[in-house]
């Protein structure tokens, strides 16, 4: 990959220029859609890789948030790939690898850890593991007939079956703004003890019960919501919460439920933000043997999100009579008395329009 932003440079202009060059084939070859696994020691994680044509070259995305990418006319292929670590630390994993037909593979990096990690290893993933990328092939279909499963019980996140979770999104220019000026100590709805959304809440742990018309998933922290299935329309006015009003339909045995009427919130504790106006759709399908549930959440904000953000999990079934502790409880008081302590209560009167 040696002198990689030369040959993209002189891909870039070759292409516009002369576009029969063996070399933009080389490129186009790249364009579609990919199901990306890497491996670092602590089970395979996924996600969907976009790669995109535009006038500057190519253009890529993992689960909706933007990463860099460099080809060289030998099919080589380097990504970059923003994460962060177990204390909320930004780093880059640098993917390099060859393309052969519809696969792409190869290993990662950073080839040296940053200070953080060197200091703190065990809160930082490891550095290097193996990755690899499949062509994905959309089959053109209708609706399947319904055919509704049972996903009742008690379910928990799989080890090894994780999404890529992603640091940075693509964010329009008004919500970059916004996230400028989020100071998570006093704006992040959590610190408060309101609830983190849907957005953070999909990965938790979660009891599902199924009734005739409804299933209800209960999430750790008390939270639960109700999606409806039995084909009812929207009532005319939905009053805004974090975990929205949601209907569910069956795609064969999928489950694809739309969720709107959210109250404004924040994506995580980097303060990207999520509007009135957003809109869920998630998809949850069943293993056969029943012991596994996979979920993937698209958020769609036109608004604030150049590219929707995606998020994927898979649970695995538990112990339905096993006893479980109480929901854990949030008390604010402490929360407003530090502020309090530490001079800072007017500020934070002060930027009570920032919070959502």
């Amino acid at each position: 990959m040696k002198n990689k932003l030369a040959q993209v440079f002189w891909t870039i202009f070759l292409c516009n220029a002369l576009p029969a060059l063996a070399v933009c084939a080389v490129s186009d070859e790249f364009v579609g859609d990919w199901m990306i696994w890497f491996d670092q020691g602590r089970g395979a994680q996924h996600g969907l890789l976009e790669i995109r044509a535009n006038q500057e070259g190519l253009v890529a995305h993992v689960e909706g948030g933007p990463v860099s990418i460099l080809i060289d006319d030998d099919h080589g292929v380097e990504i970059g790939i923003d994460d962060r670590t177990g204390a909320g630390q930004p780093y880059i994993r640098t993917l390099v690898g060859m393309l052969n037909g519809d696969v792409m593979e190869g290993e990662f990096g950073p080839e040296e850890p940053n200070e953080f990690c060197r200091s703190f290893p065990l809160s930082c993933d490891s550095p290097r593991g193996v990755w690899r990328a499949e062509r994905v092939v959309v089959a053109l279909s209708g609706n399947q007939p319904a055919k509704p499963v049972d996903f009742s019980g008690v379910w928990s996140g799989a080890r090894g079956r994780g999404g890529l979770a992603r640091y940075t999104m693509d964010l329009t220019p008004s919500a970059q703004a916004y996230v400028d000026g989020f100071d998570h100590e006093l704006d992040f709805p959590a610190q408060r003890c309101m609830s983190s959304g849907l957005f953070r809440r999909f990965t938790s742990g979660i009891e599902i019960w199924r009734y005739e018309s409804h299933f209800v998933f209960l999430y750790s922290g008390g939270e639960s919501r109700r999606i409806y299935t039995d084909g009812r329309a929207r009532p005319d006015y939905i009053y805004p919460s974090p975990l929205g009003h949601s209907l569910g339909r069956w795609d064969g045995d999928t489950l694809i439920v739309e969720t709107i009427g959210l109250q404004p919130i924040v994506r995580g504790y980097r303060g990207e933000p999520i509007s009135e106006n957003a809109r869920f759709v998630e998809r949850y399908t069943l293993s056969e043997d029943g012991s596994l549930l996979t979920g993937e959440l698209a958020l769609h904000d036109s608004e604030n999100y150049r590219k929707s953000p995606l998020r994927r999990t898979t649970w695995r079934k538990g112990d339905p009579t096993a006893e479980r502790g109480p929901s854990g409880s949030c008390d604010p008081d402490s929360y407003y008395r530090q502020l309090y302590e530490e001079g800072k209560m007017q500020e934070y009167i002060d930027r009570s329009d920032r919070r959502l």
